[in-house]
């Protein structure tokens, strides 16, 4: 297990099950492993892992069956859009920059930046100013424009800009929306452009690194089409033990062949 977490490691092991349960992951009547077992793949006393069962049959997400074990509550909550948004939100994140704890610390503090600048006077612009800020704006989007004309697929993919949709003069704010909007297409674009050179060889690298550790690569995949290879099967780094091996480090990787 990875203790790297600020939380007591029985509270992250929870959290961890409940969510799996919660996603639908391990599903109603699915039986959990012994208490014993758990403990020892898991890296964990047996007082521990009975307190983390315990505390899943008094959240109701549990049922102990006498002299059959553990198992998944029938009567448990399911939610499978949860992991869905969840990947979704760190993606995102992940593409800003920001930090899984921090934006998790924010969700939990229900921090939001709604009306921050509410009641903040500003001094109205020129018409000077705004000549300036206008023809500024402009020429900063021609130079983008001119840019990602570099990168046809890209502004295929992506459509016009929102420019081309303003029949009549664009005011300041949508001016600045267009720049801001080609400015993430041509990071975009030139950020593909680089990955399509050294994808092949960086995707064969973690083939051979993943093969040999695969516990370090969980949860990771990678397409034939990256691989350089024939067919759109992929080989991915899965728990042995379903989503349950996930929580007691027990990985293989997987290789798949066939098409949809």
């Amino acid at each position: 297990m990875v203790r790297g977490d600020d939380l007591p490691l029985g509270a992250n092991l929870f959290w961890r099950l409940q969510a799996l349960i919660r996603s639908g992951h391990l599903p109603a009547n699915h039986r959990l492993p012994s208490i014993r077992e758990f403990a020892a793949g898991a890296g964990v006393n047996v007082n521990t892992a009975r307190a983390i069962y315990r505390r899943l049959e008094d959240d109701g997400l549990a049922v102990s069956r006498q002299g059959l074990g553990t198992f998944v509550s029938p009567n448990a909550p399911v939610s499978p859009a949860l992991e869905e948004l969840a990947a979704r939100v760190s993606a995102e994140a992940a593409a800003l920059g920001i930090e899984p704890r921090e934006l998790a610390r924010t969700l939990y503090a229900g921090s939001s930046a709604a009306g921050l600048g509410e009641g903040i006077p500003t001094a109205p612009r020129t018409d000077e100013e705004e000549r300036f800020a206008r023809d500024s704006l402009r020429g900063q989007i021609a130079r983008l424009e001119a840019q990602l004309a570099a990168y046809p697929e890209s502004r295929s993919a992506e459509g016009p800009t929102r420019e081309h949709a303003v029949p009549r003069i664009a005011t300041l704010d949508e001016l600045e929306a267009v720049r801001d909007d080609l400015f993430g297409q041509l990071k975009r674009a030139q950020a593909a452009a680089e990955e399509r050179g050294e994808l092949q060889v960086a995707a064969r690298q973690w083939r051979e690194e993943a093969l040999a550790e695969p516990s370090r690569h969980r949860w990771e995949s990678v397409s034939n089409e990256d691989l350089g290879e024939p067919g759109c099967g992929a080989v991915a780094v899965r728990p042995k033990w379903g989503p349950v091996g996930a929580l007691t480090d027990w990985w293989r990787v997987k290789i798949s062949s066939g098409c949809p």
